[in-house]
């Protein structure tokens, strides 16, 4: 299928390698947000000092952070300090706009000129009121919504952490609602995109086909490449930007444009061109990238 840079074709990839992509930022997220999971408690006392336990303070502490379920006991003194908390509101927050990076993927390729993927189907989902033949991305319209607001509301958190002195005026209150509007909100993307991925309809031959919009263009960086080695790279840069030109305005294949100049033709011969301009031979190392982060998500979530 192809790449798109600045929402334009750029070089082939492979479904397969955008959805690694997804996952790894779903493995991140999973594992900053996994420390943050562990329940926790803050022993403090009312300034920081444990002064109200008498001498036995920090033995308690220490008594109670070897107690499950708390594997850690902040027992810095301090409830001013709420670090952990935009720690964590920001972790939802980049959680939440990953998912919505899937979305906005899914979104783009479901438009009526792409058709490269879809959401799942079902009676009454996704049309449209007055348009019978829509199908709207309902599910990638709902995740959206609710990434585009966790920022600011993860904003809120970090800037309400800026407590005075033992104990806040209004600091921590005013954490209270939007750290449980954004869990709500990451919380429904998450449910949401469960629902995208799973359900989520391929059209590969439309993927293929795509790629043949512009004549091969998609391969130009390619035949740079090849080119480079006998021209040289700045002189092949040109050449082949020259003939993308000539292609775009003749509206002809950029490997016939090639085939016709004869200071490239003398380097790349037709069976040099034809697997130049097989989209399936310049792939990198999409393959081992997928293996990569199936392997890192294998390892995650199998820790869980």
């Amino acid at each position: 299928m192809p790449g798109r840079t600045f929402l334009q074709q750029a070089v082939p990839v492979t479904f397969g390698l955008k959805a690694a992509h997804w996952l790894g930022g779903v493995v991140e997220s999973h594992a900053a947000l996994a420390d943050h999971a562990r329940p926790r408690l803050t022993l403090a006392g009312a300034a920081g000092t444990l002064a109200s336990l008498g001498g036995e303070g920090m033995a308690l502490a220490r008594a109670m952070a070897a107690t499950a379920p708390f594997d850690g006991l902040q027992t810095d003194g301090s409830h001013a300090m709420r670090g952990r908390v935009g720690r964590f509101a920001a972790e939802l927050a980049v959680t939440a706009t990953m998912l919505g990076k899937i979305a906005r993927d899914v979104s783009l390729m479901m438009q009526t000129e792409i058709g490269e993927a879809f959401e799942p189907s079902a009676p009454g989902k996704g049309g449209s009121s007055t348009m019978p033949h829509k199908r709207n991305p309902v599910l990638c319209t709902a995740i959206l919504a609710c990434a585009m607001r966790a920022p600011n509301l993860a904003a809120t958190l970090i800037g309400s952490g800026l407590h005075e002195h033992e104990r806040a005026v209004g600091g921590w209150h005013a954490e209270w609602e939007p750290l449980f509007e954004l869990l709500r909100l990451t919380g429904a993307a998450l449910n949401h995109a469960v629902t995208l991925v799973e359900g989520l309809e391929i059209d590969a031959a439309r993927m293929r086909a795509n790629l043949d919009l512009t004549q091969g263009l998609v391969m130009a960086e390619r035949a740079a490449f090849a080119l480079a080695a006998t021209l040289g790279k700045a002189q092949a840069h040109h050449r082949i930007e020259a003939a993308t030109k000539a292609a775009i305005a003749q509206r002809r294949p950029l490997r016939d444009v090639l085939a016709d100049d004869p200071a490239i033709a003398n380097r790349l011969d037709m069976a040099a061109l034809d697997a130049i301009f097989d989209p399936a031979g310049y792939l990198g190392g999409a393959g081992a990238l997928i293996d990569a982060a199936l392997a890192r998500g294998r390892a995650q979530f199998s820790a869980c």
